[in-house]
Parts: structure tokens; sequence; C-alpha cells
């Protein structure tokens, strides 16, 4: 008798959880595929034997090509601003890290993310995993694939440029 009153609360319970908690589950958004390219301005430290450092910051344009029937653009535009402190060879490969912020629509959606690569400074391949965002990039997570490369323009200026790729940028909202 008192199992037949405790299964109707219990079934209430599970059917409010299910409810509450089966929302949560997060979008995976499949974006496209995404270039930049950008300048850099900094220091730069020649460490001799083909390394040197570049400490700066590194701005782009990133251009999304959304797929076939996504609902978006065929075109996106964000602004792409890092701050790295990056060791290049020219022919021992390096672990790169860089802090990213991602400005879409005008300012009104940012998403920072975390750039790491293994490489050469002719290209680095890695990983691009967003942290945290605010307005349409609010709660983003994910890691997508990232390849980049760096040139040196003017050493006593500071100055470096570069590309970068994401083929199928991916990222998961709320």
């Amino acid at each position: 008798m008192k199992l037949q009153r405790a299964i109707p609360p219990t079934v209430i319970l599970l059917v409010l959880s299910v409810g509450m908690f089966g929302s949560v589950e997060a979008k995976t958004v499949e974006a496209g595929d995404a270039t930049a390219s950008w300048n850099g301005t900094g220091v730069i430290d020649d460490l001799g034997f083909g390394e040197r450092v570049f400490a700066g910051t590194m701005t782009g344009t990133m251009f999304i090509r959304h797929p076939e029937g996504s609902g978006h653009a065929l075109i996106h535009a964000a602004k792409i601003d890092c701050q790295a402190i990056i060791r290049f060879s020219e022919d021992r490969e390096e672990t790169q890290t860089a802090l990213c912020i991602m400005t879409a629509h005008e300012g009104k959606d940012v998403a920072h993310a975390e750039l790491r690569c293994t490489g050469k400074k002719d290209e680095c391949k890695g990983q691009f995993t967003f942290t945290w965002g605010s307005g349409g990039f609010k709660g983003i997570t994910g890691s997508t694939p990232f390849v980049g490369g760096i040139n040196i323009e003017q050493k006593k200026d500071g100055r470096i440029y570069g590309y970068a790729a994401w083929p199928k940028l991916m990222y998961s909202l709320p």
C-alpha cells in the first residue's frame, strides 16, 4: 500500500526533472570554412639560430563561408583580435598560444577563444577553443581545428603578418 502511494509522486518528480534538465543540451553550430589574414604589431627579439620571439597583438578579419542551406548569408565577417607571445623557428616545431576575441554583428556578439597550435613559422596546426561569449555567443563552447602561418615584415618595427584558417568552423551554444 505504501509503495502504491509512493509511485505517483516518484513519476511526477521524474517527469519534472526530465523536463527541467532535458533541454540543457547544447546546439552544435557548423558555421562553415573560415579564413583570415592578419597584421601583428609588437616587439620581435632575435634569439639566434633562426629563432625569434614576437610579443604583441594580431588583428584581422575572419571571413566565414557558410555551408549551402544553412539559412545564413553565404559569406559572413567577424573581427578577430589576439594577444600572443610567440616563439617561432625556421626549422624547429614550437607550440604557440594566443588569446583571441572574435567580434561579429557590429560588436553585438563577442566570443573569446584560446588558440593553441604546433609547428614552424610557415605552418602551425592545432585547435581554436571557445571559452566564453556574450550576445549571440553567450555560453559558447567547443573546439575547432586551426591552421596558421607567420611572416616577418619588419624586424625593427616589430611588425608581422600571416594567415589563419578554420576548416569546418564549429562551436556549441546552449
